[in-house]
């Protein structure tokens, strides 16, 4: 069985996306532009960033997957993003972003009831995100510290597959939160954030009764800004 969500949550972003190119072109835009770059060193008042950072599970996702309800036996993974990072003045940006984390597989050899055989349990989330990024200090300065908050859709992805018995996957849609820190050297910069992601299924419990999962986690980028 397969639940898909995300279809509408990508037509979102597709608009979200053209609200904010669509700014970039307007004479308030090109006014900003010409006084510039915005914040350190930023190349102008809109940016492309591209992202990618290793991903720490912080709820259930990494409880044990045979003592627990809701434990996955996730480890640490990847993420890879984008965002458009549009500056509304010196110290102020909205940012449309997309992600997908990916976090390390429990795989391994287990007995199932019918004798010992080889599993793989994969889980992941794609991420549609409005983000919010408060930058501090001068302008002009080299580098600088900056905040950054916002709200998401949260895509989540199970799969799994046991030896003889095929391959299962499904997904759960789920509104989402985060906030955290970053230090912007010129066009480089570096974030650590805390995403909430949490929802109640039963398309995990093996259709028993819904159940409460926190898919929490933390994740440490580095980002690279590239303006037009």
């Amino acid at each position: 069985m397969r639940y898909s969500g995300n279809g509408t949550a990508t037509v979102a972003m597709l608009v979200l996306f053209a609200a904010v190119l669509t700014a970039g072109e307007s004479p308030a835009a090109a006014v900003l532009t010409s006084r510039g770059p915005q914040h350190y060193n930023a190349p102008s008042s809109l940016e492309l960033v591209l992202e990618g950072g290793l991903v720490q599970p912080v709820g259930d996702l990494a409880d044990d997957y045979f003592t627990t309800e809701t434990g996955f036996d996730a480890g640490t993974g990847y993420q890879l993003g984008a965002r458009v990072r549009q500056y509304v003045g010196p110290h102020f940006a909205v940012s449309p972003a997309f992600s997908w984390t990916d976090f390390g597989p429990n795989d391994g050899v287990a007995d199932f009831g019918s004798g010992p055989r080889a599993y793989s349990i994969e889980t992941s989330v794609y991420r549609y995100g409005l983000d919010f990024q408060l930058f501090l200090g001068p302008p002009r300065d080299a580098a600088g510290l900056f905040l950054t908050g916002g709200v998401a859709l949260m895509h989540n992805v199970y799969q799994d597959e046991i030896e003889g018995g095929g391959w299962y996957e499904t997904s759960v849609d789920a509104p989402g939160l985060s906030a955290g820190i970053g230090l912007r050297m010129g066009l480089i910069e570096l974030t650590g954030e805390y995403n909430w992601n949490r929802f109640s299924t039963n398309n995990l419990n093996a259709g028993g009764p819904d159940l409460d999962y926190n898919w929490d986690y933390a994740v440490v980028r580095m980002g690279l800004a590239l303006g037009r």
